[in-house]
């Protein structure tokens, strides 16, 4: 099963990408939250808060201009659960300051389709979180 919930998140971020929250990529529970200082923290639940969680983080008053969104890493962790590396780059709209971000997510799969999305500041904390850390 590992390989398919690979599959499964590498498909979802391809449509967070191309700007679809893909509803029908996530169970109908899916419940997403981000660390405190996040500017999108959450909670978010089920496919009403997959939409606005969404919207959230494309929200131009976000003060960003993302030009850049990669999934740098997928790797299989263990129960269902897939641990992400993302990077965006970018600049501030008013402060015109380069951004260069990388953070590490925990995404849990039921039946094939995304259940939770955990995101973690760093792909350090995120690693330590999924008890991965040395």
């Amino acid at each position: 099963m590992s390989e398919e919930n690979v599959k499964a998140v590498r498909r979802w971020f391809a449509r967070l990408g191309a700007g679809d929250p893909a509803p029908d990529l996530c169970d109908p529970e899916i419940e997403i939250r981000n660390w405190a200082e996040s500017p999108v923290p959450g909670p978010y639940y089920g496919h009403e808060g997959l939409r606005k969680w969404f919207r959230d983080v494309n929200d131009p008053d976000m003060g960003l201009d993302i030009q850049l969104f990669e999934l740098e890493d997928v790797v299989e962790v263990e129960d269902g659960r897939v641990l992400t590396t993302q990077r965006a780059t970018g600049r501030g709209r008013s402060s015109g300051l380069a951004v260069d971000q990388r953070w590490g997510s925990i995404i849990g799969l039921r039946d094939g389709r995304i259940a939770s999305a955990f995101g973690y500041p760093t792909p350090e904390e995120a690693l330590e979180a999924a008890g991965l850390s040395e």
